[in-house]
């Protein structure tokens, strides 16, 4: 019953999602941009700056599985046998530490190089960022399940989070599967591969010698030759420390290829994922800003894990999803 009930859900949404797609194809066609691009400040991150984010990641990785060690009274090697509330607390004490760890490369960033703006500017942009996300989620969530199923049939999905609910999970596991697949997740992956690592790739594709090691604003010289990553659209102004970034494709493939491989070990997730990246890669080189990648990341992940929620408390659990 519910995998009927998820059926006629996708088919609903996909084909609102149809109507969407002609809608803008038709726009297209008239010599419209399906997304009109936006005046953006750009990215003035070096390697090192990468590097930085990366260096936090293993620490907010390392201190939290310690301490769920230390907590239980098991070795470092005992963590992949956890199960329950045991293997909650450890997925919940690591979205902790993944966030403690983004927040403090975003405050060294910040004390570096002043306001940023990796969310485009919050209160100008963000419900405009909402609307497009949460657009992007009818257009393309049903062809990514799509494309899931059919990869599956190939290699079977598997999830870590989606492992923890399928054995009789109490209210903790639950609450902990959501807050990581859901919230931690879509908003910890698209600061580190699109808003850091696409949005420095993005600044070397334009001038390579000023961005493989220290990074930083470029100067108003620069800032008169080059600009911003897309024309100016008459939106707001241009005043303050600008970043040359390259509108290039290149940059989004690679920051989706990395995308998929670090969600190695699910089955056929990381093809899904690769084309999942290009469609976020693709609105952070609009919009320049994560907001509405954040959205549609969300939306993937909270649709796949409220049917397979349901299938587990009320039916017989599936692996069949594509959210990371």
């Amino acid at each position: 019953m519910l995998e009927i009930a998820f059926t006629i859900t996708t088919i609903t949404i996909g084909l609102v999602g149809i109507v969407l797609w002609v809608l803008n194809l038709r726009r297209v066609a008239a010599g419209d941009e399906l997304i009109k691009p936006k005046n953006q400040r750009g990215i003035p991150f070096g390697f090192l700056d990468v590097i930085l984010l990366y260096f936090f990641m293993a620490v907010g990785n390392l201190v939290p599985a310690w301490l769920v060690c230390q907590r239980l009274g098991i070795e470092i090697s005992e963590i992949s046998q956890l199960q329950g509330n045991a293997k909650a607390l450890y997925s919940i004490a690591s979205a902790v530490g993944l966030l403690t760890a983004i927040f403090l490369a975003l405050v060294v960033y910040r004390l570096r190089y002043g306001r940023i703006e990796l969310f485009g500017g919050l209160s100008k942009k963000f419900p405009n960022d909402i609307v497009l996300g949460l657009a992007a989620s009818v257009m393309v969530i049903p062809l990514i399940l799509l494309f899931q199923s059919i990869v599956t049939r190939f290699s079977p999905y598997k999830h870590d989070t989606l492992e923890m609910l399928a054995d009789k999970p109490t209210l903790w596991v639950i609450v902990a599967a959501w807050l990581s697949a859901v919230v931690v997740a879509p908003i910890c992956e698209e600061i580190i591969f699109r808003g850091v690592l696409q949005g420095w790739l993005q600044r070397i594709g334009r001038s390579f010698y000023d961005c493989i090691l220290v990074g930083g604003w470029d100067s108003s010289l620069l800032k008169k030759n080059s600009g911003s990553l897309l024309k100016f659209d008459g939106e707001g102004d241009r005043t303050g420390d600008w970043s040359r970034q390259s509108s290039s494709s290149w940059p989004m493939v690679i920051s989706s290829v990395l995308f998929g491989l670090a969600h190695s070990g699910q089955g056929a997730a990381p093809v899904t994922l690769f084309f999942f990246g290009m469609v976020l890669g693709y609105l952070y080189r609009k919009t320049g800003s994560i907001s509405s990648c954040i959205v549609l990341h969300m939306m993937l992940n909270g649709f796949t894990m409220f049917w397979f929620t349901l299938q587990v408390l009320f039916g017989d659990p599936s692996t069949a999803g594509a959210g990371d």
